[in-house]
């Protein structure tokens, strides 16, 4: 099973609210041309990252404060692992507050099977270091959902997504199974493509495992 993280695995979008907090308030204009897909998630970031002014202390300080996981999800996590699942972590978030907040609430994962992005605070300065997939098809996706997603099935697996925003929505056509909120539940239907709606992991696990 593959997850993202930001508005997902977490109630909040983690990367926007440090954004909100932390950077002027122009850097939404690249926010809204990335969802409006006028440009791409790459010159999103790099151009919001330009008005962010903050340290790595005051981010984690903040995001310790206010990160909620959704309801559910350790529970299930516990029975997907139960039940020998791969459990993966597919982000296109930063490794600066998201294996933060992981080792915070006691979730652990292989290395290997957590991907996203990493970040450092320099001088007050946000500085991405993208992990972008070497086969990636989409500019609104840089860390390859869709492709690992067909990675995992060219391997023989049966592949179940969770995600809820615009760079979840390559990953939709690609997984076997997908549960979806907000822009992704959306897209899903634009796109005539078929999807659980979820509000909290313990629907996902009794979908799941009533089957």
């Amino acid at each position: 099973m593959v997850f993202d993280f930001d508005g997902t695995i977490t109630e909040e979008d983690i990367f926007d609210a440090v954004f909100a907090r932390f950077a002027d308030p122009a850097c939404w204009e690249a926010h809204r041309a990335y969802h409006e897909r006028e440009i791409g998630m790459k010159e999103a970031y790099l151009a919001m990252a330009a008005h962010f002014r903050g340290s790595e202390e005051e981010v984690l300080e903040f995001v310790a404060s206010f990160a909620r996981l959704r309801p559910g999800f350790r529970r299930l996590l516990a029975r997907l692992k139960e039940d020998r699942f791969r459990v993966m972590i597919v982000s296109n978030g930063f490794d600066l507050y998201l294996r933060f907040l992981l080792d915070r609430w006691g979730i652990g994962l292989p290395d290997e099977d957590i991907l996203c992005h990493r970040a450092r605070v320099v001088d007050n300065r946000f500085i991405p270091d993208f992990n972008e997939h070497p086969e990636l098809g989409e500019d609104h996706c840089l860390i390859g959902k869709a492709e690992v997603v067909r990675e995992l099935q060219a391997g023989g697996r049966y592949v179940i997504f969770a995600g809820n925003g615009w760079s979840d929505t390559p990953a939709a056509p690609a997984a076997d199974l997908v549960f979806a909120r907000e822009r992704l539940a959306e897209y899903c239907r634009e796109e005539n493509l078929p999807f659980v709606p979820f509000n909290d992991f313990l629907e996902v696990a009794g979908y799941i495992f009533s089957r």
